[in-house]
């Protein structure tokens, strides 16, 4: 099935002029269409805006990229079974690159192995990737926390693949689970072993 356009529409009405993310999204998102659909299939979808070439450090409207994750969910979605596990393998491809680079310090000096310090620091983190949105975490138990979002209109699966795959940099098992409250506003409960 197809990603929802009607979605899509929603979440382009909640973003606001001037919400942009790190171009660094955008190229791992080209990379991983490129590694299980091959380069025909990225050239064809590099059209329009995303033509142009982009720059890691540079911030693009988000409005683009909700544009390329639909798009890539489409182009994907036969090979990961949904639209979600698109936007999730999206989420974690994307904070895997954001953790060789600007979130190098994040990870490794600041959070230090603890996964409570890494949630706790989600607004630090996203503040330096995107312009949009709070983030606010709230531990509920020594392997469990709710990370409250509110602004970001990008799925809630998305943001599961970028806890899930920001734990296992931490050599952490565990995973989100979105609590929709609204189009751009989700809880997600956080576990790990």
């Amino acid at each position: 099935m197809p990603a929802n356009k009607e979605e899509l529409s929603a979440r382009l009405t909640a973003a606001h002029p001037g919400d942009s993310v790190l171009g660094l999204f955008f190229t791992t998102v080209f990379q991983l269409v490129e590694q299980h659909a091959g380069l025909a299939t990225l050239t064809k979808l590099r059209k329009g805006e995303l033509a142009k070439e982009y720059s890691e450090l540079r911030m693009y409207p988000v409005q683009d990229f909700l544009h390329l994750i639909y798009d890539v969910a489409d182009v994907l979605e036969s090979r990961f079974g949904s639209p979600a596990a698109v936007f999730r393998a999206c989420g974690e491809s994307s904070i895997s690159r954001y953790n060789s680079g600007p979130g190098r310090f994040l990870f490794n000096v600041l959070v230090r192995g603890d996964p409570h310090k890494l949630c706790s620091m989600a607004q630090i983190g996203y503040s330096t990737a995107v312009s949009y949105g709070r983030r606010e975490y709230k531990p509920t138990s020594p392997k469990s926390g709710v990370l409250h979002a509110q602004g970001d209109m990008i799925p809630p699966a998305y943001h599961e693949g970028i806890v899930a795959g920001a734990l296992k940099m931490l050599n952490v098992q565990g995973r989100a689970r979105a609590r929709p409250q609204g189009i751009d506003l989700v809880d997600y409960d956080i576990t790990w072993n």
